[in-house]
């Protein structure tokens, strides 16, 4: 069959809205105000991928955000990548989902959070913070002039390759490899380097307070195949 213009663009803003679920560390939510009925309500928060590929957030019980959502969950989350240039041809995705609180988060999600985010952990050890997590039900594209597109949930999240073990396991090994990571960021950022997250498509490293994404140009399935990519790069 040949390959249609349509099917390969929408394959490719797929492809563009999978690498912008997986790399990006926070977004605007819009809630459903309950101090002004029919209006939303905007608020910046940061979050990271669980098992499932579905955002986790860390919300106060005091927050305007967090009794809009205990009231109603639907609600919106706008990514965006992040560019110098003319915000209107950047890549933004819109995501509507439900988002509710967890009565009794994993310990390893929770522990996944805390490495992308660690001035938080006080937060929900000590203030009574609560772990929310988005669902969403569709997404929309928008790669710059006639790019954009909506796609279903099930054609952008998916769920982890690696587990929370298996990725324990590698973190772990990794810390042998230091200098081949390093080599991939600026000397600067290179000092207190930690590995927040991997996943087959890529690793997130924490760079002080800033969070950055490694994409690997392939799919990673193996240790091996992760330690060869970073000797290479």
């Amino acid at each position: 069959m040949v390959d249609t213009g349509a099917s390969a663009q929408s394959r490719e803003l797929t492809a563009t809205a999978r690498r912008l679920w997986r790399g990006s560390f926070r977004g605007m939510l819009s809630s459903h105000s309950t101090v002004h009925p029919g209006y939303p309500f905007g608020s910046m928060l940061p979050f990271c991928l669980d098992q499932d590929g579905l955002p986790l957030m860390l919300l106060s019980h005091l927050a305007q955000h967090s009794k809009n959502l205990l009231e109603n969950p639907a609600c919106g989350l706008l990514l965006w990548e992040d560019t110098d240039a003319d915000p209107q041809q950047s890549t933004r995705l819109s995501v509507i989902g439900d988002c509710h609180p967890l009565e009794m988060p994993l310990q390893s999600e929770t522990e996944r959070y805390f490495r992308y985010f660690p001035q938080t952990r006080p937060y929900f050890e000590q203030l009574n913070f609560r772990f929310f997590r988005l669902r969403p039900r569709q997404l929309h594209i928008n790669a710059g002039f006639a790019a954009a597109r909506w796609l279903g949930a099930d054609r952008v999240i998916q769920a982890r390759e690696i587990d929370a073990d298996t990725e324990t396991d590698w973190r772990t090994r990794l810390e042998t490899q230091k200098d081949d990571l390093q080599r991939l960021v600026s000397p600067t950022d290179a000092t207190g380097m930690t590995i927040a997250g991997i996943d087959a498509a890529g690793m997130d490293l924490r760079l002080g307070e800033r969070l950055m994404r490694l994409q690997f140009p392939t799919t990673i399935g193996h240790f091996d195949d992760l330690s060869t990519h970073l000797r290479r790069s």
